[in-house]
């Protein structure tokens, strides 16, 4: 690879960036903490008059996300087989060790709930589960206890692939120039045909739109302005308005395609605002970002476990049902950013610090 035009390495950790993160985890969380009320028992309907439907892109966003910052972090060992180890070291590491301890947390208080509601002793999961729920694989079903684990089986296969491109530079960006165009094609309804493990999947483009943005990045010194920000935050509300109540089935190829179009352009503006030293970021809102993989991952459990306690203590039907909702996403983004600041950082940490010693 021509290293002519490529800027000096330098980490991934803009506060903008954190900041983002933090914005899509939380719309996540107020998707789910509505849709949790749905349940008969507790309200029967999903809460606040379902406007936090949309909150859903905020997966298409760290889709996005993934592949900006992989990208933005290994540029520089593109080409560089050796790095693969090391690589693959660190992305498996910082997805497993904190997943496989929510997991642990969600079947622990699970079953201890069905125990003390006299369902006994029952577990969800089944041998054919514990490919694609403990190793997070693409398997025919959803992870189980964790439904947001989802995401991270596609995180998986993007993990694998992308070591293409450190497996040889130039033959890596023809392998995923040609992904790009098949995924776009595929996309528009113009090739049917389907590649194994999700590879087809519109959610593939938004990835291959987020390593674009990097590649874009790590090339280039991008700039930007408060007033183009503006107006590409207009662009996205426009991709999500597009999305939920657009013309087309929530979900479909074109809106997530359109999604990760507008979130890369949110990406790319925010880079050139962090070059440009234009632009504060709140320090709690970067720490939360840091945190927000563990907010994704444990959110769901943490507002179920509150609303069933306030439905014991006779407080859920009681109280107002805007109150309950607080109550139920505070609780969950308080414990979650404990976990991720006392458990999760510590971890990756450390796990980050043996693979290098192991490496040396």
């Amino acid at each position: 690879m021509n290293n002519q035009h490529i800027l000096p390495h330098k980490s991934v950790k803009m506060a903008s960036i954190e900041g983002a993160r933090a914005f899509a985890a939380l719309a996540v969380a107020l998707m789910h903490c509505a849709n949790a009320m749905r349940v008969e028992h507790f309200s029967g309907h999903v809460g606040l008059g379902s406007i936090f439907d949309f909150g859903y892109i905020g997966v298409d966003f760290f889709f996005v996300l993934s592949g900006f910052i992989i990208t933005y972090v290994h540029f520089h060992e593109f080409g560089h087989i050796e790095k693969i180890p090391r690589y693959l070291w660190r992305r498996f590491s910082r997805i497993y060790p904190i997943y496989w301890t929510f997991l642990l947390i969600a079947i622990g208080v699970t079953t201890l709930g069905r125990l003390a509601n006299g369902k006994g002793l029952i577990f969800e999961m089944t041998l054919a589960d514990i490919p694609g729920t403990i190793f997070l694989l693409i398997s025919s079903g959803e992870p189980k206890y964790i439904g947001p684990a989802w995401s991270l089986q596609y995180e998986i296969v993007f993990y694998v692939v992308f070591s293409w491109l450190l497996l040889g530079g130039r033959l890596g960006a023809i392998i995923f120039g040609c992904w790009g165009a098949f995924l776009l094609a595929h996309t528009l309804g113009l090739w049917q045909f389907n590649l194994p493990f999700h590879l087809s999947n519109a959610h593939c483009m938004q990835f291959l739109l987020g390593v674009a943005v990097a590649v874009l990045a790590r090339r280039y010194k991008l700039h930007a302005t408060k007033t183009l920000l503006f107006a590409v935050m207009l662009v996205f509300i426009a991709g999500v308005v597009f999305e939920v109540y657009g013309p087309l089935a929530r979900h479909s190829g074109i809106g997530r395609l359109v999604l990760g179009f507008t979130s890369a352009m949110v990406l790319a503006t925010l880079v050139g605002l962090e070059n440009a030293k234009a632009l504060q970021t709140p320090n709690w809102l970067v720490r939360m970002g840091s945190v927000s993989y563990s907010i994704y991952l444990g959110h769901i459990l943490f507002i179920n476990l509150t609303f069933a306690i306030l439905l014991k203590l006779g407080l859920y039907h009681t109280l107002p049902e805007t109150l309950v909702f607080a109550i139920g996403l505070s609780v969950a983004l308080a414990s979650t950013i404990m976990i991720g600041l006392w458990v999760e950082m510590p971890l990756v940490s450390k796990l980050k610090d043996f693979g290098k010693n192991r490496n040396q």
